[in-house]
């Protein structure tokens, strides 16, 4: 795909050289072929934008790509990870402005919305994350808004932060507060003004316990202690329940899976709807010959079907669920686009294994999507797994 949009862009350059304004335009588009994917984390003031991009940036599985926080409008991103303070009608519509063209609106499976702040969900009770995840999937599955988003997902970024870089010295501080009878303890525990009241039991200072409030949040502070007297008995676990609590883990395998392993089709993406406008703003003799080529990238591009199909089964949009629906999005590339990941097989398994567990997807995927008692939309998504399935073995060709 890569080198097809390479070609379109410097027939495209040789034809707008003439054109300053243009060539700029598209020989940036050229050069970012070669540079790592640029994934803007954007969205309202106060939703935790920096945080969450500090927190993810600090992840393995996401180094290959470029966390641009709160980018200037002027610069280009090939995927977007959008804050969300609520789930309102008029914030969803936010997240999705309006597309210039049918190739940009055909492939816009480039956004995962994130239903920040989860942590203050229902005035910070307990289980504050737990009904942001649930409001998070509904509005997934029921809201036409959310059609198309990679994901909806619940996040508590201050105190997925914090947990990552859990020390020492704050664990044993979590455990002694912990280690307070929880009678005693409860109403210091209702504010930050309480749990910064001089009056707190025990000798640790003020600008200590307004330091923990700081990293972890008040939510976080209560989690934390909650987590301890059940079981999380070093900094580790702590953290690691910490972590997974947070949605970040969720939001992190989102990005990896969908924008990371697509990072050549994504910036593809980004390249051509660069040269449409340039298309739409200038258009002349020879101009045509370039829509067309890019109206047939567009009709041949699978990555993004595959992308639109992982979105729609995973939102509950489609009949498939259960194991069928598992293996459809593994098959599509939700986990990685080698043939192993699609196939849920290890790395080192025999080529000969892995080309007959493809030949395998393949006839019971042909068989799903022939079934005439199913309706058309499920046959036609089964087909577009058939074609995936299909790919893994044209790799062994």
């Amino acid at each position: 795909m890569t080198e097809d949009v390479r070609g379109l862009l410097a027939e495209a350059c040789g034809l707008y050289r003439d054109s300053p304004r243009a060539a700029a335009s598209l020989h940036e588009a050229l050069n970012h072929l070669d540079e790592p994917l640029r994934v803007g984390i954007t969205g309202a003031a106060g939703t935790g934008k920096s945080t969450l991009a500090a927190a993810l940036g600090e992840t393995r599985s996401l180094r290959d790509l470029t966390l641009a926080d709160d980018p200037a409008a002027s610069v280009p991103t090939d995927a977007a990870v959008r804050l969300l303070r609520h789930l309102e009608p008029d914030e969803l519509a936010s997240a999705h402005p309006a597309a210039r063209s049918a190739f940009a609106r055909q492939t816009a499976v480039d956004t995962v919305l994130v239903l920040a702040r989860a942590d203050e969900t229902g005035a910070g009770r307990i289980d504050a994350l737990l009904t942001a995840k649930q409001l998070a999937r509904r509005a997934w599955r029921e809201d036409p808004l959310c059609s198309g988003a990679q994901g909806v997902i619940a996040v508590a970024a201050q105190l997925a932060y914090g947990a990552r870089a859990f020390t020492d010295d704050e664990f044993e501080l979590l455990a002694a507060f912990a280690a307070v009878p929880r009678e005693e303890l409860e109403r210091y525990l209702l504010s930050v003004d309480a749990f910064t009241d001089p009056a707190f039991p025990g000798p640790v200072s003020v600008d200590t316990r307004r330091s923990l409030v700081s990293r972890f949040g008040l939510f976080g502070v209560k989690l934390a202690l909650t987590l301890i007297r059940t079981g999380s008995d070093s900094r580790v676990k702590l953290s690691t329940e910490l972590v997974r609590r947070s949605g970040l883990g969720e939001l992190r395998d989102t990005v990896a899976g969908c924008f990371a392993a697509r990072a050549e089709a994504l910036k593809a993406r980004t390249a051509v709807v660069r040269l449409e406008a340039v298309l739409q703003n200038e258009p002349r003799p020879g101009s045509d010959r370039l829509e067309a080529r890019v109206e047939r990238f567009a009709a041949t591009a699978h990555d993004f079907t595959e992308l639109r199909l992982i979105a729609d089964i995973r939102g509950g949009r489609t009949a498939l669920s259960g194991e069928p629906a598992d293996e459809a999005v593994r098959l599509l590339g939700a986990q990685g686009t080698t043939p192993e990941e699609r196939l849920g097989l290890d790395f080192e398994t025999d080529p000969r294994e892995v080309y007959a567990a493809g030949a395998d997807a393949v006839l019971r995927w042909r068989h799903e999507a022939e079934r005439q008692d199913r309706p058309p939309a499920e046959r036609a998504a089964a087909h577009v797994v058939v074609r995936s399935a299909e790919g893994v073995l044209a790799l062994f060709a």
